[in-house]
């Protein structure tokens, strides 16, 4: 039997092998499209996984994310952040919309278009330096991280030198470490922020952190929780499912010859590819999590109204309903309506940013390299202790 065969059971499964992850999710799709989990903060709540039901969690304003915030609300993360940081993930109109309206014209795909000689140029400098150095090489650290952490730096103006401070503290507030571990990333975190701030209050420049500050100071358009929270968001935006992304895209295709040449000899398939590639992984294990502000019937059942309902978007991604073969990964697939960036209002408003660095990484990497292929074959993935990033810690490489 694909699921425990027990009830709640806990979720993420207790699994990080694709085919067993997707084995289950679609047992779930066919028999139990809504059935009761225990997540990770211990609370029992309701998890759907059939596509359309999913897009209804997340575009239904009956169910809310602000009541997430409660210090004892269900959460998929065993550490909230303080009260002084308020994370745009966690509001709902008209904050959220009041929020968004500040930075999105700096992610529209327009903008986007006009970064991606900026982000060709950092492409280049990394594969200029795996070069160099000469094989082996791994691409979670040469590549997968600093790509997206570099451009996410230069856009914010957060100084590329503080890039590999950014990066560890990510890396301990996403950890299973030691609640206080957690904590003190998280506030060391809001400090650097915090000196962030004041660097732009007396020297401006021409980021998006600068904006931020001065809507802050001359407008009154965000609190000084929001101003923290904004670049908290922007930072994990802009970088943790970009690494997470590209990481596995880019093992994926070296274990897929024949996929890894189709991409390397036609570039102009890398759009469609890339829109693929982000359907058939896991990237976040969980998915979203929301609250019913009333009776709601759902899936075959009746969420009742402060019940959590918990969104798998991995399982709305492999919904046969939507996707034809779901389980084939197919670089070509059009139409892809898949949700890995979310949907409705609080769809990730980094997606145009994240799919050029993951277009422009790809192709760049396969040009540089077309020798390019895993050091040893026959290696296990290696997984980051995440508990709802299914993140590689290592992808070594040789050419």
């Amino acid at each position: 039997m694909p699921v425990p065969d027990h009830r709640p059971f806990a979720f993420p499964f207790d699994t990080r092998v694709h085919s067993e992850v997707f084995e289950r999710l679609a047992w779930l799709r066919e028999n139990e499209p809504a059935t009761r989990v225990v997540i990770a903060s211990g609370h029992e709540v309701w998890l759907v996984t059939r596509y359309e039901d999913v897009r209804r969690v997340l575009r239904d304003r009956r169910f809310s994310v602000t009541a997430n915030t409660a210090p004892d609300a269900p959460r998929l993360f065993t550490t909230p952040f303080p009260p002084d940081v308020s994370l745009l993930r966690d509001t709902e109109p008209p904050d959220h919309a009041r929020l968004r309206r500040l930075v999105m014209p700096e992610f529209r795909a327009r903008q986007v278009q006009r970064s991606l000689p900026l982000i060709q140029s950092i492409t280049d400098g990394l594969l200029g330096d795996m070069a160099e150095t000469g094989p082996p090489a791994d691409l979670v650290a040469d590549f997968a991280r600093p790509l997206p952490m570099a451009v996410i730096c230069v856009w914010l103006g957060v100084p590329v030198e503080d890039s590999d401070l950014i990066l560890a503290l990510v890396d301990r507030m996403n950890g299973q470490g030691p609640l206080e571990r957690i904590t003190a990333a998280q506030r060391e975190m809001s400090d650097y922020l915090a000196t962030l701030t004041d660097s732009r209050r007396a020297a401006p420049g021409d980021d998006l952190f600068s904006a931020l500050v001065t809507a802050h100071d001359e407008r009154g358009a965000l609190s000084d929780a929001e101003l923290t929270g904004m670049g908290v968001s922007l930072l994990f935006a802009g970088h943790t499912v970009v690494t997470s992304a590209l990481a596995a895209a880019l093992r994926t295709l070296l274990h897929r010859p024949t996929d890894l040449a189709g991409l390397r000899d036609d570039p102009a398939l890398v759009q469609s590819a890339v829109e693929e590639l982000l359907r058939y992984h896991l990237v976040l294990r969980d998915g979203q999590i929301r609250v019913a502000t009333e009776d709601v019937d759902l899936a075959g059942v009746t969420v009742r109204a402060g019940e959590s309902v918990v969104a798998s978007l991995n399982s709305a991604n492999h919904d046969p309903d939507a996707f034809a073969d779901p389980e084939l990964l197919d670089l070509g697939r059009d139409p892809n309506p898949h949700v890995a960036f979310g949907h409705g209002i609080h769809r990730c408003l980094a997606s145009h940013l994240a799919r050029a660095e993951l277009r422009i990484g790809l192709t760049s990497l396969l040009s540089r390299f077309p020798g390019l292929r895993p050091a040893d074959p026959e290696a296990s993935a290696d997984w980051k202790e995440h508990r709802r990033l299914q993140s590689l810690a290592a992808l070594p490489v040789t050419w």
